[in-house]
């Protein structure tokens, strides 16, 4: 079981600070440099002296790619106790004692890396210098979160890497921090970042099973295939890996990220590069095809377009996004538009298809599978997300195919609605989240379908979600809201999710049981005031109840642990979500 309260420590440093303290550890050995290979080394000196070589309690955030491997939902948080510091691997012999969800079955003893723990303030042990093993982590953490970059562990050993490298990558973290790139450049970079971890930790996973397999394959042909298989899968890897290397050298470099972003973000509206205010426009994308089927999509559009706008015509929906300022319309045709944006969307714009489709008639009908000539918006790489939301916007009559990214659209903040739309993602996958909700925003679903994910939709408190004539199915969990959100239900359904229907994370019992979760089957037994029901909405097929409370949830996990991506300017945020949850839940 959880504890009632579950802190842990977390540091506000200056660029000054960082830089002193990793310069401490690099230069302990005065006047001798260090080479890339001999880093790990320093740190791990470090640590031995630095931090409780056993007995400490901490959180573990389970990273993404290991709960895909694991095939578990994301994210994961696991309470437990360090057994071991395994300081010349700068990991920990971790004592599994309480998880998140009940279906997540592991080991009772795993190996993690240090920098994936989270010391508690409050531990049993009194006689332990917990603060000063909290600052060791801190430091590791900081270091190989943001500093370190995969492609380093290739470098030339020839090279002092602090005197090559330090400086320049930590004021290029607090450059990202205290928001000294645009918003557009410093969105391209953090993505960058968070592919390049994810890239690395993928790598580390196929290296592990690639050794696995060659020491107890018994079938030399089956071993062959299965070996080339993940040899090719690691030349893919490691090329994304460089490419993501080649940009990040040029930005790292103030003088060159002016240059990269006019090259990589071309604007051609110099009022809108000015700052100066300027008109929303329509952008119309189109396909290729004759004047007649043209000329009939210009016409079908026409009715969806105020007249008064100023059109402009793209080829792509590529190009529209990156042409298009956040408060303008784009209008889509039937058909596929795969896209990397790495902006946020705000400003009271849209995302419109000109199409006919009817998403949840398709569902109810079984049929949506088999929808013909629909628009599909999708990732042309595997991001991490699809689209970032952080004000007011509206998408109607698109599928949003998420297959290929962690995360379908993210909501930072703001009025955000969902008409008539279809959120589609892996039904093979345990870590994919539909959408995913922060603070002070509210998010409004009109007869739209979201389906095949983790989580169909993730809200954080002071949420308000409003469900109308939608419906979300074939999910893991359907919804799950902290305590503090608001949940409208009107005419809507959840269906034949794995786990549970709706999931609140509460930090009260309203129903006075002493149990740590309270289900239910019918919605007209929930007595709460984050829930509201208004026509006949239906809850059926949902493998562990339709609707859970987890009671006395009030464990404040502070928002760094769920923050999954590199993302220093996200790491101060106070909107971020904070999972609050269970008898012990990116």
């Amino acid at each position: 079981m959880f504890r009632s309260t579950m802190d842990v420590y977390e540091f506000e440093k200056s660029l000054l600070t960082r830089m002193q303290e990793i310069s401490t550890v690099l230069s302990a050995r005065e006047g001798i440099p260090v080479g890339a290979s001999a880093v790990r080394t320093e740190w791990a000196n470090y640590v031995e002296i630095a931090i409780e070589p056993t007995g400490w309690q901490a959180l573990w955030r389970v990273p993404r790619v290991l709960c895909e491997d694991l095939a578990i939902p994301f994210p994961t948080v696991i309470m437990g106790t360090v057994e071991q510091v395994l300081f010349d691997e700068l990991k920990a012999t971790f004592l599994v004692e309480a998880v998140q969800d009940d279906d997540v079955h592991l080991p009772e003893r795993q190996t993690v890396s240090l920098e994936e723990l989270w010391p508690l303030k409050d531990q049993e042990n009194d006689a332990l210098n917990v603060d000063r093993t909290a600052e060791c982590v801190d430091r590791l953490r900081f270091f190989y979160q943001h500093i370190w970059m995969p492609w380093d562990n290739d470098s030339d050993d020839d090279v002092d890497w602090a005197g090559k490298h330090l400086e320049s990558r930590v004021k290029f973290y607090y450059d990202m921090k205290n928001k000294a790139m645009s918003k557009r450049l410093s969105s391209h970079v953090l993505a960058l970042l968070a592919e390049a971890n994810y890239i690395q930790k993928k790598r580390e996973l196929l290296e592990m099973e690639i050794d696995e397999q060659e020491e107890n394959e018994e079938d030399a042909e089956c071993a062959d295939l299965t070996l080339n298989s993940k040899a090719t899968d690691m030349m893919k890897l490691h090329l994304r890996l460089n490419a993501i290397k080649n940009e990040i050298d040029i930005l790292e470099n103030p003088a060159m990220r002016e240059v990269y972003e006019k090259v990589r973000f071309p604007e051609d509206d110099s009022a809108f590069e000015a700052g100066l205010e300027v008109t929303a426009e329509a952008f119309v994308v189109t396909h290729v095809g004759t004047l007649d089927q043209q000329m009939q999509y210009l016409n079908e559009a026409k009715r969806y377009i105020d007249q008064r706008k100023i059109v402009r015509i793209c080829d792509s929906l590529q190009g529209a996004l990156d042409r298009c300022k956040s408060s303008d319309d784009l209008y889509l045709p039937p058909g596929k538009h795969q896209i990397k944006f790495l902006e946020y969307l705000n400003s009271a714009g849209s995302l419109r298809a000109i199409s006919s489709v009817n998403f949840v008639e398709a569902c109810e009908r079984e049929k949506l599978q088999t929808l013909e000539d629909i628009p599909v918006v999708s990732s042309k790489d595997d991001d991490s997300i699809l689209l970032t939301i952080d004000g007011d916007y509206c998408f109607e009559n698109i599928m949003l195919d998420c297959a290929n990214v962690r995360t379908g659209v993210l909501v930072k903040r703001g009025n955000v609605t969902f008409k008539n739309c279809c959120l589609v993602g892996d039904p093979k996958s345990t870590t994919k989240q539909g959408v995913v909700v922060f603070g002070n925003s509210t998010v409004r679903f009109e007869n739209s379908v979201i389906q095949h994910f983790s989580t169909g939709i993730y809200s954080n408190q002071n949420c308000t979600i409003q469900l109308a004539n939608t419906i979300i199915q074939s999910c893991i969990n359907g919804l799950e809201v902290l305590r503090g959100g608001q949940i409208a239900f009107t005419a809507a359904q959840i269906n034949a999710c794995k786990s549970y229907g709706v999931i609140l994370d509460a930090d009260d019992d309203a129903n006075e049981s002493h149990e740590p979760r309270t289900t239910f089957t019918n919605y007209a037994q929930i007595d709460r005031p984050e829930f509201r029901f208004t026509g006949e909405c239906a809850f059926r097929g949902n493998g562990q109840a339709n609707f859970v409370v987890f009671n006395g949830a009030e464990l404040d996990f502070n928002s760094s642990c769920f923050v999954d991506q590199m993302a220093p300017a996200a790491a101060g945020d106070d909107d971020l979500p904070t999972n609050k949850r269970k008898n012990m839940e990116d």
